[in-house]
């Protein structure tokens, strides 16, 4: 008889029942996982993943999430389908995550949401996404909402960089941008000889042009077909269009 009725119980309990008890406590929660730059604490409620950080301890951590975002976040004892989303994605896997932005401006939401289309093997400058959001003057600004990410890693604001193609900020460090878009397939040593030489595009023997930072083309250059481009004007002489891909009218 007990052991009927335990089965009951256990059957009548729904999946997010206790994403459900958190949320209406008040209180998120976070488990350590491993990531491209270790080991980061990932903290999620029932509407996504709220924060991706590094910290020097649990402590820490419940300092720092406090402060961001004025509620408190405990160790969760069992993982949920958003925290194994979490944990998949950081490990590389193509999976899509339930994030929320629910802190975030309507700007800055605009922005991260347009830095989550850049695929792996590919960068962005700051411009290209002011320019795609409708706002060429934004460049600054988006600079700021990528500095306020909530979730690195998860959405990849360590894929938009500057349009001289150095890294910049980040906020692991500029050496874990780079390391991390290094990891992911793009080669710094030859975009930066690319910058060197002046070329702001590179041509391809698709008839296309892209930026320095679109996949491999830097790599390419050089090779029967490709050629390196230092102005608009320049692209459009040897009869090229711009690729569909990066859109480097748009930087």
């Amino acid at each position: 008889m007990g052991e009927n009725v335990g089965a009951a119980m256990s059957r009548a309990v729904a999946p997010d029942f206790t994403a459900r008890v958190f949320a209406r406590i008040g209180v998120d929660r976070y488990v350590v996982a491993a990531s491209a730059l270790g080991d980061v604490f990932v903290a999620w409620r029932a509407a996504g993943v709220s924060a991706v950080r590094v910290a020097a301890d649990d402590a820490a951590f419940e300092v720092w999430y406090g402060e961001r975002f004025g509620r408190r976040a405990v160790r969760g004892i069992e993982d949920d389908a958003i925290s194994q989303a979490a944990r998949a994605k950081l490990r590389g896997d193509d999976v899509e995550v339930p994030i929320d932005l629910g802190e975030c401006s309507p700007f800055e939401r605009r922005v991260l949401e347009k830095a989550a289309e850049i695929t792996r093997c590919n960068a962005r400058p700051y411009g290209w996404i002011a320019r795609e959001l409708g706002d060429p003057a934004a460049t600054r600004a988006v600079g700021n909402a990528l500095g306020r990410n909530p979730v690195p890693l998860l959405i990849p604001c360590h894929r938009v960089i500057r349009t001289d193609c150095s890294v910049g900020g980040y906020v692991f460090g500029s050496n874990a941008k780079r390391a991390l878009l290094e990891h992911e397939g793009l080669d710094f040593n030859a975009i930066e000889r690319l910058t060197r030489q002046g070329f702001r595009y590179v041509g391809g023997d698709d008839g296309t042009f892209c930026l320095p930072t679109c996949g491999t083309i830097a790599t390419q250059l050089g090779e029967p077909g490709y050629v390196g481009l230092r102005s608009l004007d320049e692209a459009h002489a040897h009869g090229l269009v711009p690729c569909s891909s990066c859109r480097p009218i748009a930087a």
